[in-house]
């Protein structure tokens, strides 16, 4: 497989603003519940949702002019790796998978925090959005680890699903070989 680092880095940022633009449009519902009597506070989230947006748009657009400050002129060079792309792609679910993980884990660890802080502060019983929160996270860290633990048979499917002809074995045995010796 050949490519650059530049452009490496270009598809990171790019996923980078794609997931700043669904996780800004997934707390929009929650600018209106949890809102003042004036609506200040719904307009005021509405604006920094967009101009969170913006920018999210402009990081998809213009990845070039971060990569170019980070990497400089040296962002062309070629490099050659003699990964598979069904590897990468193993790899590249493996590491998503770790991240779902270790981000549902962390984020049901402080929801779980602050419901027992409201518990004990309050003595009252647990308020129903920190459930909800504290479920949803420990949803997420689950789909991590089946994705992290399943993500060879997950690249198997999908070959399967683009219709691409079977491996040959030579192929197949190529591959083990790169792995065993990586």
């Amino acid at each position: 497989m050949k490519t650059t680092l530049h452009t490496l880095l270009c598809i990171a940022i790019r996923l980078g603003a794609v997931l700043m633009a669904v996780n800004l449009l997934e707390q929009l519902p929650s600018f209106f519940v949890l809102n003042n009597e004036t609506g200040h506070l719904a307009w005021l989230s509405l604006g920094l949702t967009g101009v969170g947006l913006v920018i999210a748009f402009a990081l998809w657009v213009w990845p070039g002019l971060i990569v170019w400050w980070a990497v400089g002129r040296n962002g062309h060079e070629i490099f050659e790796s003699p990964i598979a792309a069904s590897q990468l792609q193993h790899i590249v679910l493996s590491a998503m998978g770790a991240w779902l993980f270790i981000n549902g884990l962390s984020a049901c660890i402080g929801h779980g925090a602050i419901t027992l802080a409201y518990i004990r502060e309050s003595g009252a019983m647990t308020p129903t959005g920190e459930i909800r929160w504290i479920i949803q996270d420990a949803v997420t860290a689950l789909a991590g680890i089946a994705l992290m633990l399943g993500s060879r048979g997950l690249v198997e499917l999908l070959y399967r699903l683009r219709s691409y002809p079977q491996p040959r074995q030579s192929e197949i045995e190529a591959d083990t070989n790169i792995v065993k010796d990586g």
